[in-house]
């Protein structure tokens, strides 16, 4: 189940997170190192954005009621927003404050071999926290056909894909703050230290962009990618007895939860029954090959409308939903 593996990995990282910044925080206030200090505000902010994962994962858990007959899929989208939006503020913030702060007021840097091992510590945990969040999706995107990152692009777990984001900038994080510590033991010169806080910060803002632009997808209703929808039609359309499927359309409405709607138009000489079984297999034949699916909406009708619809047309026209799963 998308929630279980969701608390897992989210459940994991926050854990590693909390390990992470207390090293980090040792090792900043040993080796005063500006990259090093940027570092620990990163970690800071993942514990904070796991917080708020677990928390929208949680939420995201309830199970439907008369108020949303869908779920609360989407306040884990929420969530998770509120979760990018906090990397872009508190992460990008903090780091511009501290590169600014250690420009202007550059210390002395101490103990190279404990912010190493600190270091090194911290890209094993991240390690860790990727491989948690990557693990439950491998099989799940060879079964699609997709890679890695198209599997993560077009995921609808949005709290899966910040885990496995956070990871990766921590781990470019962890590198950068291990090659500046080094450059400025090497060469001597603050600046080298400064450079490397600010590159940290850039990965932060670029991961940052990437989750809200995931999240606002998601909450503003994004349908599936174009081959998907494509295959769906397909599959409807060799249903015997539809002879055209004129619009068909997939809505994400929570993670790995998608609602399937659309129009098709029956051979004329169906009855009311076997229109109604046809509409069952197609829907038992698309959940078959797209498990996320959990309504399926078909409509009978008799030639190609306008998607954009009044109300009374709603109203009058005659729905014949497939029972959930």
């Amino acid at each position: 189940m998308p929630t279980l593996t969701s608390r897992r990995s989210v459940g994991i990282g926050l854990i590693l997170a909390v390990l992470q910044t207390v090293a980090l925080a040792i090792a900043a206030d040993l080796t005063r190192s500006s990259a090093v200090k940027t570092q620990t505000i990163t970690s800071v902010v993942d514990v904070v954005v796991g917080v708020f994962l677990l928390f929208g994962v949680i939420r995201s858990d309830r199970p439907a009621d008369a108020r949303h007959p869908l779920g609360y899929g989407r306040e884990g989208f929420f969530w998770s927003f509120v979760a990018a939006a906090g990397i872009f503020v508190g992460g990008v913030g903090a780091a511009a404050a501290e590169t600014f702060q250690a420009l202007l007021r550059p210390e002395p840097t101490g103990s190279y071999a404990v912010g190493y091992a600190v270091l090194v510590a911290v890209m094993v945990l991240d390690l860790a926290a990727l491989g948690a969040g990557l693990k439950p999706l491998l099989p799940r995107a060879r079964q699609r056909g997709l890679t890695l990152v198209q599997f993560l692009w077009r995921g609808t777990d949005p709290a899966v894909t910040t885990v496995c984001l956070s990871s990766i900038a921590g781990l470019m994080g962890g590198a950068i703050a291990l090659a500046g510590l080094a450059a400025r033991q090497i060469t001597g010169r603050s600046v080298v230290d400064v450079m490397a806080s600010a590159l940290i910060g850039l990965v932060l803002l670029v991961t940052s962009l990437l989750l809200l632009h995931t999240s606002r997808e998601l909450l503003t209703g994004r349908g599936v990618a174009p081959d998907v929808l494509a295959a769906m039609r397909l599959v409807v359309s060799r249903e015997p007895g539809i002879i055209e499927v004129p619009d068909l359309f997939a809505i994400v409405v929570g993670p790995g939860m998608l609602v399937v709607d659309g129009d098709v138009v029956f051979d004329d000489s169906l009855d009311v029954p076997r229109v109604e079984a046809a509409i069952v297999e197609v829907a038992a034949a698309l959940r078959a090959a797209w498990p996320s699916i959990v309504y399926v909406y078909l409509n009978p009708v008799a030639e190609h409308r306008e998607r954009r619809r009044g109300h009374s047309d709603q109203a009058t026209q005659r729905r014949l939903p497939a029972s959930p799963p």
